[in-house]
């Protein structure tokens, strides 16, 4: 076995160790009261920025119009999670959307601050006007950043909340107010989906176009005597307002992507890059590994879609389910070459090393700081599956008197919890299967199917995944169309010889075009199918022994 690699950077592991030295401190206090510090540290802080200094008996009312403010965020968060799943959890989701508003409070007092200042210095009008220069402050960076990373209703709350401060910071306060909800009604309505960086340019950009037509209209109706000049002026500083919103969320979401967990299509697209050391060293290390979890992955992607699932996420979650099987790549069937180490291994200890793939995968997950969404493929696309091979071998070599336990030969869990590793455990089943066929015509390929799908769900493994039979149905037919389209036939050409292949190379009688490596079955029944689902590789017989050696007749042998 070749030494196990390590993925870690030297920041990573500072980052890893830095965190567990505080998050313990923290972990002193139950959930509940973690909130209540939260909670009364956010309102506290915004308080302090929206006051002003000295402190009067103003500041208490501006105190519970903050607690109002943030209460209402976190009713409104709490109701709409009970209705919509959200990518994280709904205290976290609050948790953003407060230190966004924070965040945009001290920057509209900064702002405000600015702009009196470069009034009071400037000589000639419109650019000794302070209210003129407002406009140019991103009042909707917060609701495009929690737009981008949660939800689109969540972000139209914060930017309505950061609105209201805005009117408590500005000396003209309703018309702040008003500028500043247009505004931030701009950055969440002009947002799409946020899979690509430039989508955030684009919003900035809906978002100074909007500001550029509310700021000249509101210097032309509330000017005393408007001019051309000051309603130009004006919308060039909502341009400059949609500009810094572009400027201000771009840099916070790379920073609250990180520090709240958050999976967004970008991070996903940024995973995919096969030069990542993880993912490197899988193709290096376990080059039959990696081929299977990109095949898995294009299915699980098709089935996603024919549901409306997360693909993305389904294929992404694929390229890394397995990534624990760069500690022993030899021990598993798909990177032999013919010897199998498990044939001179006790039962207990070859299960012990195909489950640790698990352990390792997770260690590995925690290591990289791979999002928590992905890492929950590794132990999950096995659900609580049994090694039943290993286990009947046991079972068979055992003493008289001697009671296997059948938790040694069980994958630790949990089942799947959400839709797309549900759709990837039953596509990690059905690729292995299809591969396993020597003829995988649509027959065969409907048939092994609809097995994996019955053997799955009998055996309970999607008992906790939000799939409806309906839903079943259409992934189950979406994988019979991919795997028929990844095994088509191949089209002959009359009057052409078939060129020679490598001297030692296996041929298929039947087929001479075709290579043929490994165990293959001749019938969908034959293939080593177990009660969970779950193709049984390790059951096949090894490139040293005969066919007349093996118990299914139907089994095509070719030494590789």
């Amino acid at each position: 076995m070749s030494p196990r690699p390590r993925f870690t950077s030297r920041l990573t592991t500072v980052r890893n160790s830095v965190s567990g030295a505080l998050l313990p401190l923290l972990r002193w206090f139950p959930p509940a009261v973690q909130f209540l510090i939260g909670f009364g540290l956010l309102d506290i802080s915004t308080t302090l920025l929206l006051s002003r200094f000295p402190l009067t008996r103003n500041a208490l009312g501006v105190f519970i119009l903050v607690t109002a403010g943030y209460t209402i965020a976190w009713r409104f968060i709490d109701y709409y999670a009970s209705k919509v799943s959200l990518s994280i959890s709904k205290s976290r989701a609050f948790a953003l959307a407060g230190s966004a508003i924070l965040v945009e409070s001290a920057v509209m007092r900064l702002g405000f601050m600015v702009a009196t200042g470069v009034a009071i210095e400037s000589t000639h009008s419109p650019l000794n006007d302070a209210a003129i220069w407002d406009f140019g402050i991103p009042f909707a960076a917060a609701a495009l950043l929690v737009t981008m990373l949660i939800d689109r209703q969540i972000g139209l709350i914060t930017g309505i909340i950061a609105a209201v401060f805005a009117g408590l910071l500005a000396p003209n306060g309703p018309q702040m107010t008003l500028y500043a909800l247009i505004s931030s009604a701009a950055a969440v309505y002009g947002i799409k989906r946020y899979r690509e960086r430039q989508s955030i340019t684009i919003a900035g950009l809906i978002v100074a176009g909007v500001d550029a037509v509310t700021a000249l209209v509101l210097v032309v109706a509330e000017a005393p005597s408007p001019t051309v000049k000051s309603a130009l002026f004006g919308a060039a500083c909502g341009v400059g307002g949609g500009l810094l919103t572009i400027i201000f969320a771009a840099g916070g979401v790379p920073i609250n992507e990180s520090l709240f967990g958050i999976l967004t299509d970008v991070k996903l697209l940024e995973l995919s890059n096969a030069d990542l050391l993880v993912l490197s060293q899988l193709a290096l290390r376990a080059p039959g590994t990696n081929q299977h979890s990109h095949a898995v992955g294009q299915l699980a992607e098709d089935a996603c879609r024919a549901i409306g699932a997360n693909a993305l996420l389904a294929r992404i979650g694929s390229l890394y389910h397995d990534i624990g099987k760069v500690a022993a790549p030899d021990y598993f069937v798909e990177n032999q070459t013919g010897y199998n180490p498990h044939d001179r291994l006790r039962p207990t200890q070859s299960a012990k090393i195909i489950t640790s793939h698990v352990s390792y995968g997770l260690r590995v997950a925690k290591e990289i700081g791979l999002p928590k969404r992905v890492a929950d493929f590794i132990p999950q696309h096995h659900g609580t599956r049994t090694l039943h091979f290993f286990l009947r071998k046991a079972q068979k070599q055992a003493n008289h008197n001697e009671v296997i336990n059948e938790a040694e030969f069980r994958y630790p869990g949990p089942k799947p919890q959400f839709k797309e590793v549900a759709i990837m455990m039953l596509a990690d089943s059905c690729e292995a299967a299809a591969r396993s066929l020597a003829d995988p015509d649509p027959e065969s390929i409907r048939a092994i199917v609809v097995r994996i799908f019955d053997a799955v769900i009998s055996d309970g493994q999607l008992d906790e995944a939000d799939l409806t039979l309906k839903q079943l149905t259409q992934v189950r037919e979406a994988i019979i169309i991919s795997l028929t389209a990844i095994y088509h036939p191949r089209i002959d050409y009359p009057g052409f010889n078939v060129p020679p292949l490598t001297a030692g190379v296996p041929v298929d009688e039947r087929y001479p075009d075709r290579e043929v490596r490994g165990v293959t079955y001749s019938r969908p029944s034959d293939v080593p199918i177990n009660p969970a689902g779950e193709v049984e590789d390790e059951a096949v017989i090894s490139a040293t022994h005969s066919v007349a050696d093996s118990d299914a007749p139907s089994r095509e042998k070719v030494k590789t």
